[in-house]
């Protein structure tokens, strides 16, 4: 990827905590990068509303399980994709989004155009911190998505058990957790899902990428959303759907994994069931 970045391209530097941040043009896409070579985050400039990354467009799984998240937590911002998604396509949410890097917020408005907007709280704090700060005020989210990756990938101090306790009792009765994990990660991911089980007692959920990517959403989904989204038609009915890059939700209900089996089957039939789908 260096050897082949003109300095032309190159539209912001940013040195943090010994590492290299860079936004770069190329063929179409404008792109966050990582020490060169790591990408963060990811543009179409002729629409900048599409989630471009494949991880982003398996995270919107979670909108099987909650279609109409009013309350939002992100941690986790980078170009900020998937907040300028849900802010646009859904009116009635409000988002917050902590992330640790105090540049990334300008970088996300400057160069990723994420909006100004009174429903979009910024927060520049490390998660863990901020999680456990608010945890007297009690607050209630319908979605929560933890993608908070540094230069050596998954973060150390948010990806464990101890901070998944703290998360657990922020997730409305029909809320959903979504975290994007890397399978290349072994002893961190491994560890992931051993014990993420122990703070989420409800469904645990996998939905592994596509190879070449490495990445895998977990989502933990309280028993009331599952029964809620039983009765829902597939998201891609939803209006936004002809605004993005075809999204086959049946597609992703097949390739979940259930960690442990609680209602899963059950629902995962009614729902096939519910499309029209023959089940295999």
């Amino acid at each position: 990827m260096t050897s082949t970045i003109s300095s032309q391209s190159i539209l912001f530097r940013h040195e943090w905590q010994a590492r290299t941040l860079m936004v770069v043009d190329e063929k179409g896409y404008r792109s966050l990068y990582f020490d060169n070579q790591m990408i963060q985050s990811r543009m179409a400039l002729e629409h900048p509303l599409w989630l471009v990354l494949p991880y982003t467009q398996h995270m919107l799984a979670a909108l099987l399980f909650n279609g109409h998240p009013r309350h939002i937590l992100m941690i986790g911002l980078g170009g900020g994709s998937l907040a300028k998604f849900f802010l646009h396509y859904f009116p009635n949410c409000r988002l917050e989004v902590v992330d640790a890097n105090p540049e990334m917020a300008a970088i996300a408005r400057q160069f990723f155009f994420l909006p100004h907007t009174e429903r979009l709280t910024l927060h520049c704090a490390d998660g863990g911190d901020f999680v456990q700060a608010i945890q007297a005020k009690s607050p209630s989210y319908d979605l929560i998505i933890l993608d908070a990756f540094d230069h050596d990938g998954m973060a150390p101090s948010l990806y464990h058990d101890d901070f998944f306790r703290q998360l657990e009792p922020l997730l409305a009765e029909d809320g959903v957790l979504a975290l994007n994990v890397n399978r290349a990660e072994g002893r961190a991911y491994r560890q992931v899902l051993a014990t993420i089980g122990q703070s989420f007692p409800g469904t645990l959920l996998r939905l592994p990428v596509p190879p070449p990517s490495h990445n895998e959403i977990l989502f933990c989904c309280r028993e009331k959303a599952l029964d809620t989204a039983g009765r829902l038609g597939p998201p891609q009915a939803a209006p936004w759907a002809d605004h993005q890059p075809p999204l086959d939700f049946v597609d992703f209900l097949e390739r979940i994994v259930p960690l442990k089996q609680s209602v899963w089957q059950q629902w995962k039939h009614r729902f096939v069931r519910y499309t029209g789908r023959q089940q295999a």
